[in-house]
């Protein structure tokens, strides 16, 4: 099978294979892993940021 093969989920007199299923739930975990190692990498940052923040408060007071 091709890495993108398209096909009408929809579509149920030409119903994708078993095969093109299992690509799709693949591709489908891969694109969520990236936004979800993205969203922690900006929630981290924006994490550290605050912690400096407040560390700089702390040692004015």
């Amino acid at each position: 099978m091709t890495p993108h093969a398209r096909f009408n989920l929809n579509d149920i007199a030409h119903e994708p294979s078993d095969e093109q299923l299992d690509a799709l739930m693949e591709a489908v975990v891969t694109e969520a892993r990236k936004h979800a190692e993205t969203a922690r990498t900006h929630l981290l940052n924006r994490l550290r940021a605050e912690i400096m923040a407040v560390d700089g408060l702390r040692v004015r007071a």
